[in-house]
């Protein structure tokens, strides 16, 4: 009778102690952010410079060539479409948030005149 009550405290006292230490590593653990990066959520509030070059903080991609569709004419208050097609090799990878190969972030600033609103 002694040994089993023996067995069962330290079966208990095992439970608990996996127990705690499992909620020490949920609780401390680094986790992984699918967000975007701080300096990803600042944008420029004139995104360029004095020679009219795009200023870029977010991405390097260089110059690519794109090809978009936009209507000749809006009229004001209206909604439409721009589409954009930026060609690029669909087999490269980057490292993602988590350390596996993904696939490319790529994307583009599209500026409206200033008299557009």
């Amino acid at each position: 009778m002694q040994n089993r009550n023996t067995f069962s405290w330290v079966k208990e006292q095992m439970t608990r102690s996996i127990f705690v230490l499992i909620m020490i590593y949920v609780i401390t653990r680094a986790s992984i952010s699918n967000a975007y990066p701080i300096f990803a959520q600042q944008g420029y509030e004139n995104p360029r410079e004095a020679m009219g070059r795009i200023v870029c903080a977010n991405f390097h991609l260089a110059n690519k060539p794109v090809d978009i569709e936009v209507p000749q004419a809006v009229l004001p208050d209206t909604v439409f479409e721009a589409v954009v097609r930026i060609p690029y090799d669909m087999q490269l990878k980057q490292v993602i948030a988590n350390g596996k190969k993904g696939s490319l972030n790529v994307g583009l600033f599209l500026f409206y005149p200033r008299d557009s609103n």
